[in-house]
């Protein structure tokens, strides 16, 4: 097949996922549900079917596909290397072009106990970009506070961009006014035409989710600029921020390990119900090199890592067959 013939084919598949899309929304806002096993409104019998808008079937197009090599050679590294108080340790074994530029270290807590929220930023002259990454949930106390949390509400991010969940917005406030905001800015400055990589694990999922947002919304970046990849990510905001989101990011991956639980927390209920941002990539095994993935069309239905009933607590430490935690503390050892 020639090359023509492949580009049109690839404009024909684009094309029909922008239009069902479309429907299936139009769909949703008449009061009715998109049936994606027929892709028909209000079809019933239905054996898959969607009633929010913000679950249409719509996969990221060509120029901003997942690309697992990428993700498994450099995001694993800037996410790994948050879990050792000197990033650069991670870098000088995994990625030696990648400079750390400043860490930040920081309470978390309002109130209670304090609990420790972690980031830093780097950045790299030769693949010509600066990085935010943020550390996972550290130990019992912390895991604590964000559970009880879910029951204090959320708080709102901007005026087109819906509520945060309050503990992770707490968080990436603390880190932004304790130095975050002031250094990312001397690197965009420093380095004007950088593409910047967020990325974090667990909590620190959540907090790099605001902080693309956040440097996108007020200006620093555009959406275009910005790579955003998680690991093991929990809701973070509610329904309008996710949409707000997809709108805004071309590029953003929530990446899910098997039965990992975290992604289903906090659960779906209740008056402050949250929603996943797309897209995830959900990878039903083991996350070895030969292992497949799925790229989910939803943002947060039913049909992807949402459909596991069971629950294993190892699958959300260990990301890419490496314990995540472990192998960023030991400085990301060559394997």
């Amino acid at each position: 097949m020639n090359s023509f013939l492949v580009y049109s084919f690839l404009l024909l598949v684009i094309g029909t996922q922008l239009v069902e899309a479309g429907k299936c929304a139009d769909c949703i806002a008449s009061g009715k549900h998109w049936c994606v096993t027929v892709n028909e409104c209000g079809f019933t019998p239905c054996v898959t079917s969607i009633g929010k808008a913000l679950n249409c079937p719509e996969l990221p197009d060509k120029a901003h596909a997942y690309d697992d090599t990428f993700v498994r050679s450099k995001i694993l590294v800037t996410t790994a290397a948050a879990f050792n108080s000197n990033p650069q340790k991670c870098f000088k074994n995994a990625m030696p072009t990648m400079s750390l530029s400043k860490t930040f270290s920081v309470n978390c807590s309002e109130v209670g106990p304090q609990t420790n929220c972690f980031g830093f930023t780097s950045f790299d002259t030769t693949q010509k970009v600066i990085v935010m990454s943020f550390r996972g949930t550290q130990g019992a106390t912390q895991l604590t506070e964000e559970i009880l949390d879910f029951f204090t509400g959320k708080k709102p991010f901007f005026n087109d961009a819906g509520h945060i969940f309050t503990y992770f917005y707490d968080a990436f406030f603390f880190l932004w006014n304790g130095g975050l905001s002031q250094d990312i800015r001397n690197l965009k400055y420093k380095y004007p035409d950088y593409e910047l990589w967020v990325t974090g694990h667990s909590l620190g999922g959540a907090i790099a989710s605001i902080a693309a947002s956040y440097v996108v919304h007020t200006g620093l970046f555009t959406g275009d600029q910005v790579k955003l990849v998680t690991m093991g990510q929990p809701r973070t905001g509610d329904y309008d921020y996710a949409v707000w989101h997809d709108k805004t990011f071309p590029y953003s991956f929530r990446i899910v390990h098997h039965k990992d639980i975290v992604p289903h927390i906090p659960p779906q209920y209740g008056k402050d119900e949250l929603f996943h941002h797309r897209t995830e990539v959900w990878y039903n095994n083991n996350m070895t090199t030969t292992d497949t993935y799925h790229v989910c069309a939803e943002a947060d239905g039913l049909y992807c890592s949402n459909r596991q009933l069971d629950s294993y607590p190892p699958d959300h430490l260990t990301y890419f067959d490496i314990n995540m935690p472990d192998w960023g503390t030991q400085g990301c050892p060559k394997m």
